[in-house]
C-alpha cells in the first residue's frame, strides 16, 4: 500500500512540475509576442521586398464615398502616420485570418512595417465632416509611373494607397506626385519614432521627449493612427479638436 501511495505522490508531483513548465512556456509565448519589436524607418527601407508587379493600383473618383470637393480651402496640413503591425492585424482578422490580396505587400510578412505613411491631408478649419475637407481637386487623374510608385513603397507600402493619396489629397495642394510624395517623406523623416505598441498616453509622451517640435504641440490618434499638423510654412501645430 506504501509503494502504490509513494508511486502515486510521484506522479502527482511530475504532473505538477510538467504544469508549471507548460504556463512558463505560455508566458513567454505571450510576453515574446507582446515584446517583440517592428522595424525602425531605416531597416524598413533597408529591409524592403519591393515587388516588380504592381498589379491594378488605379483610384476611380466615381467609386469613392466622399467623392470631390474643389472650393475648400486649404488651411493646414495633416500628416497621417498609420501601425502597421495593428492595421494588418484589423485586416486579418476582418478576412478570417486571411490577408487580402491587395495588402500583401505590406501585411503578407510579419514585422515587415512599423510606422508608415497613411498620407499627407490639406485640411480646411470649417471642416465639420472628411468631406468638407479638400478632395479630388484635379479630377480622376491616371495612373503614376509604377517607377514613382516603388520609389516610396518602404514608407508608403501600398501601390493603390500611393496612388489614392496623390489623387485624393495632394493633388489639392501640389503641383506634381513627385512634390507630394517627398514633402511626405521629408516629414516622415524628421520624426523618431517608437517601433513599438503603445497606449496613446505613453506614445504621446515618447513622442514629445524624443521630438522637440512636437514637445507643445497637440496630437491627434485613433486606434492605429497619429495624426501631427502644420501650417502653411510647414511648422508643426496644434491639431484643431
Amino acid at each position: 500500500m506504501k509503494q502504490i501511495q509513494l508511486g502515486t505522490r510521484k506522479m502527482i508531483q511530475w504532473l505538477f512540475i510538467g504544469l508549471i513548465l507548460i504556463l512558463a512556456a505560455i508566458n513567454w509565448f505571450i510576453n515574446e509576442r507582446h515584446e517583440r519589436k517592428a522595424p525602425t524607418k531605416t531597416e524598413q527601407r533597408v529591409l524592403a521586398d519591393i515587388p516588380q508587379n504592381l498589379g491594378q493600383y488605379d483610384t476611380v473618383m466615381a467609386q469613392d464615398k466622399l467623392g470631390q470637393n474643389r472650393t475648400a480651402k486649404v488651411d493646414y496640413y495633416m500628416l497621417a502616420l498609420s501601425w502597421s503591425p495593428g492595421f494588418c492585424e484589423i485586416q486579418k482578422h476582418k478576412n478570417e485570418g486571411d490577408t487580402p490580396r491587395h495588402l500583401q505587400y505590406q501585411c503578407g510578412k510579419e514585422s515587415q512595417f512599423g510606422w508608415v505613411i497613411h498620407g499627407l491631408w490639406p485640411q480646411s478649419r470649417q471642416a465639420r465632416e472628411p468631406a468638407d475637407h479638400p478632395r479630388f481637386c484635379q479630377g480622376d487623374l491616371p495612373p503614376l509611373p509604377a517607377a514613382l510608385i516603388k520609389q516610396y513603397l518602404p514608407e508608403s507600402p501600398g501601390a493603390a494607397l500611393l496612388q489614392g493619396q496623390w489623387e485624393k489629397h495632394g493633388a489639392c495642394a501640389f503641383d506634381s506626385a513627385e512634390q507630394y510624395f517627398a514633402k511626405q517623406k521629408a516629414l516622415f523623416d524628421r520624426l523618431v519614432l517608437p517601433n513599438e505598441a503603445m497606449s496613446r498616453k505613453a506614445l504621446f509622451q515618447w513622442l514629445k521627449s524624443h521630438n522637440p517640435e512636437l514637445k507643445t504641440a497637440y496630437l491627434g490618434a485613433s486606434k492605429n493612427e497619429l495624426y501631427i499638423c502644420y501650417d502653411r510654412h510647414w511648422n508643426v501645430m496644434d491639431c484643431p479638436l
